[in-house]
């Protein structure tokens, strides 16, 4: 079979969510795609909706069940992506989870696989990308999902929101590094969102929080949007502006407690 002319784009967590949406976004620009997620079904199932939306030509979707927090998740979902002499164009990653919870109540089991999903897996996943990347030479792409939480710290979602902090910093940083290549690197951060995600976390949203919740679909089109026109940074939505450049100005202790009272504590 002949190699496609469209660019592809691997996307992690696609099963659902903002994931599922950038998947979507990136197939009506004319990605194909390799999907990974855990849930085999799900991944299935929005490969066929992709296929079906995008004929008489449609993409080419490649489904990869995979758990990225294992030690050789990364490399195994890498080279399903790369087999062949594939060239990837964009890396989304996506995959991630939170836990509201009390500090000290948590088995630590829980904050071990977070910190390896949402630290470690896209860390590795975006090293191996950019080598890739800058190996073939044509325009690339990374996409960091991260989140508001990670410019303010979350009493209650102190791990969660340490780790994407971490992917704000260290997506600058590489993005400072590779300017001037083919690879741009975009960090977009949301803010609450309609997914499974705050079903997961255990998290009661107050009024200001389900104020400023967007739908993902929205969300995904900003992201992809940004990554596309090599913008550093994204934050959706004017409420989730209005508290990243807050979080900038504010006595820190002033954007913790704030943080705090908008997440409420876990019951």
């Amino acid at each position: 079979m002949a190699a496609s002319p469209r660019p592809r784009a691997v996307v992690t967590g696609a099963s659902s969510g903002i994931g599922a949406d950038i998947a979507r976004e990136l197939a009506s620009r004319g990605f194909d795609l390799v999907l990974a997620a855990r849930r085999q079904d799900r991944l299935l199932a929005l490969a066929d909706e992709i296929r079906n939306a995008t004929r008489p030509d449609p993409v080419e979707v490649e489904c990869v069940a995979v758990d990225l927090s294992v030690p050789d998740g990364p490399a195994t979902l890498w080279e399903r992506a790369t087999a062949r002499g594939g060239k990837v164009h964009a890396l989304v990653n996506n995959a991630g989870f939170g836990a509201h919870t009390v500090f000290e109540r948590t088995e630590w089991a829980k904050y071990d696989e977070l910190l390896r999903l949402n630290v470690r897996a896209l860390t590795e996943l975006t090293w191996l990308a950019v080598r890739h990347m800058r190996g073939h030479g044509e325009r690339a792409y990374v996409l960091q999902v991260a989140s508001i939480g990670g410019h303010q710290p979350t009493a209650w979602f102190a791990v969660y929101a340490a780790t994407k902090s971490y992917v704000c910093d260290f997506s600058a940083a590489l993005g400072f590094e590779l300017q001037g290549t083919n690879v741009s690197v975009t960090c977009l951060s949301p803010g609450a969102t309609v997914t499974e995600f705050s079903d997961v976390a255990q998290v009661q949203l107050g009024f200001v929080g389900k104020l400023a919740m967007m739908a993902s679909r929205p969300v995904a089109r900003v992201g992809v949007r940004g990554m596309l026109a090599g913008r550093r940074e994204v934050v959706p939505g004017f409420v989730n502006k209005l508290a990243v450049l807050l979080a900038k100005f504010l006595p820190r202790w002033l954007v913790v407690r704030s943080a705090a009272r908008l997440m409420g504590r876990p019951s």
